[in-house]
């Protein structure tokens, strides 16, 4: 059975096309990532299949069954912009989010008392939100998404604003839901996370799904036609430079990346970094990164896309 199903679904503000009719299955059990630059439409249908908008076209199932009122329970939410009640206890605010979200007041107790344990907010439980940190608030935000142990957790940009402990905690607590058998849906800008964590992905750009599939793979396939190189006097170098023997140059002070044309081979980058007098310290060829092939395939709407 997958997670969540799309089909056909479509959403317009005016004559804004949010969200084209798109077909997307989301395979239960482990992370699935949902990518996408700014204004691309992933917000809006990651908010379609909460219920806080409605589609105009098309259905959205949830395990099997049509999002609704009964679907209610069986998701959970982070979303990027937070929406936790400052005034109130932080546990008073768990208990409540787990009532409503269908557990009885002991299961809502219980679990908010072990979950602030797991996160290392326990003392913290009788002081309201607005006294926590930022972080801190985050980590409530994660509690109030999974502590009913949903079947499936979108967890939109959740590792923002983190340090890198506090990552590596949240990335921890994940993998354990999923264990349990929540399926996550993660929507991030933060590429190396996805290649960490995501089993497959999908990349909606222009309200459209732009590119989908298993992440090593789309990774293998990408990766054949990169080098990576790693230089210095290179700061008169520009992508205009590598036109004809790289499909895409990202060329920084001290390094750069390119996706060879199908006619180029790796020997030609290098003769060419050498014409123009730069020392190279490190050549080779390289997989392609997640950053690489997001960058990639929303400028020039790459071959691979569909």
């Amino acid at each position: 059975m997958d997670a969540l199903t799309y089909s056909q679904v479509a959403k317009s503000f005016g004559d804004v096309a949010a969200v084209k009719p798109l077909d997307l299955a989301i395979p239960e059990g482990g992370i699935f990532g949902l990518l996408g630059p700014n204004g691309a439409g992933k917000t809006t249908l990651i908010r379609m299949t909460m219920g806080i908008y409605l589609p105009d076209a098309g259905q959205i199932e949830v395990m099997g069954k049509p999002r609704g009122r009964e679907t209610a329970s069986l998701l959970g939410y982070l979303p990027e912009d937070r929406g936790l009640y400052l005034k109130m206890k932080v546990g008073e605010l768990l208990r409540f989010f787990g009532c409503l979200r269908g557990l009885t007041t002991h299961e809502a107790s219980s679990r908010a008392t072990a979950g602030l344990k797991r996160l290392g907010l326990a003392q913290w439980e009788n002081n309201k939100v607005d006294e926590l940190s930022k972080g801190m608030q985050q980590k409530i935000q994660l509690l109030v998404a999974i502590q009913h142990r949903p079947k499936v957790a979108i967890l939109d940009e959740p590792f923002s604003g983190l340090d890198p402990v506090n990552v590596e905690l949240f990335m921890d607590v994940i993998q354990e839901a999923i264990k349990e058998g929540t399926t996550v849906v993660l929507s991030t800008h933060q590429m190396e996370q996805v290649e960490k964590l995501c089993h497959s992905i999908a990349l909606i750009n222009k309200g459209q799904i732009v590119l989908r599939g298993d992440v090593a793979k789309i990774r293998g396939d990408y990766g054949s036609r990169a080098v990576q190189v790693e230089y210095s006097d290179g700061a008169s170098l520009a992508p205009e430079t590598f036109s004809d023997l790289a499909e895409q140059a990202m060329i920084h002070p001290n390094e750069a990346r390119f996706f060879l044309r199908p006619t180029a081979h790796s020997g030609m980058i290098l003769k060419r970094l050498l014409e123009h007098h730069v020392k190279v310290s490190k050549f080779e060829e390289a997989q392609a990164s997640m950053h690489d092939i997001f960058v990639k395939v929303v400028t020039g709407e790459d071959a691979h896309a569909n």
